[in-house]
């Protein structure tokens, strides 16, 4: 690493150390305070007012200018509140405990699929909050997850947010998304769950597929459905799950979870189980569209074949990828 950036990546870990150190000693409510301020600022800044905005414009056309304002301010402060309630109860299994809420049931079908050596599948989106989803199942039902995230530029602040906070969680490991497919499909070997976010762009060269979003296109990854037939190709016992960590009136985060609505081997192809997941998606966004991440380009690509009437719905910020997009992808298994 040349010289220049790493003092410029060591002092940008410095300076984040202390504000991180205050806020895990403030109490909860001090911590709700500091990130609606935080939410607040975000939304006063103009080129993420703008981005949120358009997202939420592209999904939800029917919202008025007032209503559209509303979901993406609170959506700011979800965002705000979820990076400091998850610094704040990081190690803290008491913190834990009062702010995560893992229901009976689930608990109970989870711990099942640990008795019973079956490997678990965690589809979940940006929704909530999905660094709960991470946490809730090791902690509450002894299932080892491995996460799939895509690390920080800077390796110093990578090294805070994952190995001293996502790695604490009792039964929790971290895979990076560079190589992530061969990591995963070894950990499922060993017995390891494998946690996934379902709604990031994945260019098609990489395993993406364009599927239906709100009636748009977009980029997502079939590597549910790759790892699942991965699994039942070598005899391990496995289950897709689509997970949610919901905020309710109470402030905490309680856990929602569904499955497929067909077993697996009974869908032709990725297509669909990606699509399926995506509808389960979309369905809980329009339950809870406040705490969806629409500070994200979710609708960055346009496909060729797009018609005219649906690429008039995407935001300013879209593209119609290059061949390098493309290049590469190889044909799916039916």
């Amino acid at each position: 690493m040349h010289l220049f950036l790493k003092l410029r990546y060591l002092c940008e870990y410095l300076l984040l150390l202390g504000p991180l150190f205050l806020l895990r000693r403030l109490p909860f409510a001090a911590v709700k305070a500091v990130a609606a301020v935080l939410g607040s600022c975000m939304y006063a800044t103009p080129t993420i007012r703008k981005l949120v905005r358009a997202n939420i414009a592209a999904a939800f056309p029917e919202f008025d200018d007032a209503r559209n304002r509303e979901v993406a301010a609170g959506s700011l402060r979800n965002l705000a509140l979820n990076l400091a309630e998850f610094i704040w109860l990081a190690d803290r299994p008491d913190r834990i405990r009062r702010n995560y809420c893992l229901p009976e049931d689930i608990t109970v079908m989870l711990r099942g699929h640990v008795a019973r050596g079956e490997r678990i599948l965690f589809v979940t989106p940006h929704l909530g909050s999905w660094e709960a989803t991470g946490v809730m199942a090791p902690f509450y039902a002894g299932v080892q997850l491995a996460a799939i995230a895509k690390p920080a530029r800077n390796p110093y602040i990578n090294l805070l947010i994952n190995d001293k906070s996502r790695k604490r969680t009792k039964g929790m490991q971290i895979i990076f998304s560079h190589g992530a497919m061969r990591a995963a499909t070894k950990l499922l070997r060993d017995g390891v769950s494998i946690g996934i976010l379902n709604d990031q762009n994945t260019r098609l060269r990489d395993g993406g597929e364009f599927v239906n979003f709100f009636g748009i296109p977009v980029a997502g990854s079939a590597s549910p459905a790759v790892l699942k037939e991965f699994c039942d190709a070598h005899a391990i016992p496995s289950e897709i799950i689509f997970g949610l960590g919901i905020r309710h009136a109470d402030g905490r985060i309680y856990a929602h979870a569904a499955k497929l609505s067909k077993p697996f081997a009974e869908y032709k192809t990725h297509h669909e189980v990606l699509q399926e997941l995506l509808d389960l998606t979309e369905k809980s966004i329009r339950e809870y569209p406040e705490q969806y991440l629409w500070f994200y380009k979710r609708f960055q690509y346009i496909p060729r074949d797009c018609p005219p009437e649906v690429r008039a719905r995407y935001p300013y910020y879209a593209v119609e990828p290059g061949e390098k997009f493309y290049r590469l992808n190889r044909p799916q298994q039916a």
